[in-house]
């Protein structure tokens, strides 16, 4: 009987074999080797069982792992905790423009995954338009059913992905940014019916992710010139401070010089008299 000279399905993937020339009985050898060399690491009787290693793992931090710190970090419940990161304020017009460059990060995200109810409708107006030509009417029904279903949750989609960029404040937001968006949920409700067609569509989602985009970094321009500013008045506002405070110590206040002209008329009237 001759040798193999391919493996049985299933002991590789499909499309997966050894290469050329090599010896299918040999092979299968090893392989069943291997396995069962791999198994035994998990059998709590072999010798081989978890690498040969017979301590049992700590718990609840009794010992750090070597490559956390060992036995030099092993008063880890000593070290005092990490305060929490307090974010610096920098005033509301920076707050302002950050809630704006995340609403415009939310809208883009809802645009660039409006092609998929768009589609999808598309989809379900043809294959409607062929059931209407089936002699029975129970086909046609259900498909009308389907594209009035799909064609609502395209137009919820539209709707929520624009409202986020109508409802925001001209300052934040770009005539252009507006105007692609517009033409992103009034395209949208188009009967689409073939690929041509719709491919002019996802044209238009890419004109308003790049109107939007540039907005964005209008909007992280102006948050980096409002962090720089607010720092840059901190640093030449301390020192001003510092020289008051100088000031200060180096020359007494009206009520001591009040005191000390008392005394001195005092310590004069004896001696005019």
């Amino acid at each position: 009987m001759a040798p193999p000279t391919r493996l049985p399905r299933g002991i590789l993937p499909d499309g997966i074999s050894p290469p050329p020339g090599t010896d299918i009985m040999q092979f299968c050898r090893d392989l069943a080797e291997s396995g069962a060399t791999f198994a035994e690491t998990f059998d709590r009787k072999s010798e081989t069982f978890h690498g040969g290693v017979t301590t049992p793992v700590p718990l609840n931090g009794a010992r750090v792992p070597d490559t956390m710190g060992g036995e030099a970090a092993a008063d880890w419940r000593a070290l005092p905790e990490a305060p929490l990161a307090i974010e610096e304020p920098f005033g509301p017009d920076y707050d302002s423009a950050v809630a704006a460059h995340t609403r415009l990060g939310q809208a883009k995200k809802a645009i660039s995954v409006l092609n998929k109810p768009v589609e999808m409708a598309m989809r379900l107006r043809v294959q409607y338009k062929e059931a209407i030509t089936a002699t029975g009417t129970e086909d046609r029904t259900a498909w009308e059913s389907r594209l009035k279903g799909a064609e609502a949750e395209r137009d919820g989609c539209l709707d929520a992905a624009t409202a986020i960029i109508m409802a925001m404040d001209k300052a934040d937001v770009s005539d252009r940014t507006r105007e692609t968006v517009q033409a992103v949920s009034e395209e949208g409700r188009f009967r689409f019916e073939d690929k041509e067609r719709f491919g002019d569509y996802m044209l238009v989602l890419q004109r308003a992710n790049q109107a939007i985009f540039a907005d964005q970094n209008k909007l992280l321009q102006r948050i980096k010139a409002i962090k720089k500013g607010v720092k840059t008045s901190q640093v030449v506002s301390a020192p001003a401070v510092k020289e008051g405070e100088a000031a200060n110590e180096k020359t007494p206040d009206a009520s001591a010089l009040a005191v000390l002209e008392g005394e001195e008329a005092k310590d004069e009237a004896p001696a005019a008299a």
